[in-house]
This record gives C-alpha cells, structure tokens and sequence, in this order.
C-alpha cells in the first residue's frame, strides 16, 4: 500500500475499510497537514471496466462541484494499474447505518435529508451525470466535530452521462453498459432500470423516492408482496402528512411519465413540507 503513495505528497495513516472491488485509507498530505480519504481499486481489478469506471468517478466528481457531493481532491493511476482517488475525509456514517434496526425517521428529518439530496441529483443531472446506484449505503451523513449532519452522495462508479450533456462533461468518457445489462441495487432499482432499459434522470428520482419510503416506515414498499405499495402513513402508527404520502407515492410511480420528471421538481414540492427554522 505504502509504495501507492510514492512520489506522492500524502502518507497513509490507516486503513478505514474494504469493499468488493477497492479499499479506503486515510491519508494526510505531509505539506499541508489535512487528513484525506485515499480510494484504491483492488490490485485484481486494476485492468478493464473497474478502473475505467473509477476514472470516470474522479473525473464526474471533480466536475460536480456541489456541497452534498464527495469532493475529490486527486487522481492518478500507480505504477502497478491501480487508480486512486484522493477525496475529502468524511466523519459519521452512511443512511444504511442509520436505518439498522429498521428505525422509522421523524417526518422533518426525512424531508431535510430529502431536499440535501435533491439539491446535490439536481447539480448532478445538470450536468447530464446520472447515479444510477443511489441506495442508503451510498449516501453519508457527514457530521464533523458533532456538527448537524451535512448528506453526502458517494460512489459514482456506476454513472450514465447523457448524450445531451454539455460541454462541461464532453471529456468524461462514460462506461458503455449494454442493453439488458443490471447496473444497480435492485431494491432500489426503477422499473426500466430492472428491466436493462436505458434510463434517465428519472431513475435516480424513483430512487430517492424508495430511500424516502424506508426511511419513513422502515421497510420497502414492495419488500412484502407485489402490488400497488400503500402509503407510508399506513405503516405507522403516528401517522403522516397526506401529502407526504402523496409526494412518495409519486416519486415511486411505476411509469417514467408518472412521477417527478426533474429532480427541480421533486425539490420543489418535498421544500413545500419543510418545517421553518426560528
């Protein structure tokens, strides 16, 4: 690990975990004295589409720009093949984390993670940049020094960038993933996405939409049986707005036409629930 680094500026400090295809360690930058995340392919995946996809990663993260976004600080590919990108060093944990024990979240804590993550798809989508991936385990609640927990979006690997992206995506070369191809986490998968279509911005909207679902009851609205889900409301005791029901069944409509068509959208109408600040 330590020769990843050489002619590099960062000293590892320690090793913070390891996923399928990569692991992350803590890095400081000797010079400047910040602690950074270092993200290391696998030396086994080093050749073919996970390096490809790690630097698209670095490329669509560098291009983003937007607080509810990891920032990525560096990238280069070592000696050996591997890719590493140095991102910001996050503290606290991801909403997967969060959900265990399958806790129901209070409606106003829903609705701000919601809205943090519908500000961040919104830049994202902007930019022709789709997630596709988005799942409790890739968004993080960043809370530094016990400040409130800032959502973070994390692990573009899996991204789509649309034909009609402008100018300021035209260098990443996204991945090509043919048709019927399963990219994603099929809990939280759209319909077309399941089913290897093509998909769009929407895709990452029935997403959030899923996230939001679980977070309000605990459980997914199709996890059970099939049909048409029932309101989150219905799943808990306490209740919730109607209209928070109604805006999560819309962002989880079965048909791409039928739900929110821009993240600007979906934005709009979760701010209309928003608990004013004093």
């Amino acid at each position: 690990m330590v020769r990843l680094l050489d002619g590099t500026p960062y000293r590892l400090v320690r090793a913070l975990g390891r996923g399928a295809i990569g692991e992350v360690y803590e890095i400081e930058h000797t010079f400047l004295g910040r602690r950074l995340a270092l993200k290391v392919l696998h030396a086994v995946a080093a050749d073919g589409v996970s390096a490809d996809r790690m630097r698209v990663e670095a490329q669509v993260l560098g291009r983003i720009r937007h607080p509810g976004v990891v920032d990525v600080i560096d990238f280069w590919t070592a000696p050996n093949g591997r890719p590493c990108i140095v991102m910001e060093l996050l503290e606290g944990r991801t909403l997967a984390e969060r959900f265990e024990g399958h806790a129901q979240l209070a409606e106003p804590d829903v609705v701000d993670l919601g809205v943090q993550a519908l500000s961040a798809l919104a830049a994202a989508h902007a930019l022709g940049i789709v997630h596709r991936d988005l799942k409790p385990e890739n968004l993080f609640l960043h809370a530094p020094e016990g400040r409130k927990p800032v959502l973070k979006i994390l692990d573009f690997g899996l991204v789509r960038v649309l034909p009609t992206s402008g100018p300021e995506t035209a260098p990443v070369l996204a991945i090509r993933t043919k048709t019927g191809a399963l990219v994603g986490s099929p809990r939280y998968m759209s319909p077309e996405a399941l089913r290897g279509e093509r998909v769009d911005a929407r895709a990452d909207l029935y997403s959030l939409g899923i996230i939001l679902y679980v977070a309000l009851t605990g459980t997914g609205p199709f996890d059970e049986e099939a049909g048409p889900p029932v309101p989150p409301s219905a799943l808990r005791p306490d209740g919730l707005s109607p209209a928070m029901d109604a805006l999560v069944l819309h962002a989880i409509a079965t048909h791409m036409d039928d739900r929110f068509q821009s993240a600007e959208e979906f934005l709009g109408e979760l701010t209309r629930l928003q608990v004013p600040t004093r």
